[in-house]
């Protein structure tokens, strides 16, 4: 599962919130310095934060102008994100127009001014990392709306959200996906037998240009890694650990 870290960039402070679960943003706190450019104390701290919370990826807001234009702070936002990307090499740094970021917290914050100078660079680190999830999410959503899967030997697209997969016999078992994850350009299923309501953990990826679908079951060697990452979706579903396919 992705760990989200949002950094609000400034000229002293670096606003920070992270989140653990790919869906909700929470404040973490803000990072200070003397002088705009002594950045090695911060990294560290960074570094730390992302040791800690196992970030797997990092969202930096972006400050354009209101018109779209890039700012005189994008250019010092580009080269913080140069730096980022340096110091920590295996962690993708995506920017996000955060625009609306500071306006929106201080409209939050009007009702509580005394608190408003030590909170909004953290606040709108939030906002920034909100927006990135939720439009992931959104696109996520859509997606499942609208699973678009190559017909192959293993699996064919259906009309809603169904696959039709074969097994080796050549019969059809037809599975309403309940939910999906996706790690690289490899998918993972979690979905129902709508015959007798049996669940199944698939994972799908490409090989010579077709999409191959694997059962996971307690045997594969994905199945601790998947069975945790729809943990949630469990529950969501009212699944018990009885309902699921594990042979």
């Amino acid at each position: 599962m992705k760990k989200y870290l949002g950094l609000d960039y400034g000229e002293k402070t670096i606003g920070v919130s992270v989140s653990p679960n790919g869906n909700v943003a929470v404040g973490l706190t803000t990072l200070r310095r003397s002088q705009e450019d002594a950045l090695r104390p911060n990294l560290k701290e960074l570094k730390a934060i992302i040791r800690e919370h196992g970030i797997t990826n990092i969202v930096l807001g972006n400050p354009l102008h209101l018109s779209g234009r890039e700012s005189e702070r994008c250019i010092k936002t580009l080269a913080f994100k140069d730096k980022l990307n340096r110091y920590f090499k295996s962690i993708p740094v995506e920017l996000w127009d955060e625009r609306l970021s500071t306006q929106a917290v201080s409209r939050v914050f009007q009702a509580a001014p005394k608190n408003f100078n030590d909170k909004i660079d953290e606040m709108a680190a939030v906002y920034i990392l909100q927006g990135f999830l939720d439009l992931a999410n959104n696109k996520r959503r859509r997606k499942m709306e609208n699973i678009n899967l190559d017909p192959t030997p293993h699996g064919e697209e259906s009309d809603d959200n169904t696959l039709v997969l074969h097994d080796d016999e050549g019969n059809e078992i037809a599975l309403l996906v309940l939910a999906f994850k996706e790690q690289g350009s490899t998918t993972y299923f979690m979905a129902v037998d709508e015959e007798d309501d049996e669940v199944h953990l698939l994972k799908s990826f490409e090989e010579d240009n077709d999409v191959i679908f694997e059962i996971v079951d307690d045997e594969h060697e994905d199945f601790d890694q998947v069975f945790e990452m729809f943990k949630a979706d469990f529950e969501e579903h009212g699944i018990a650990i009885e309902d699921i396919d594990l042979d």
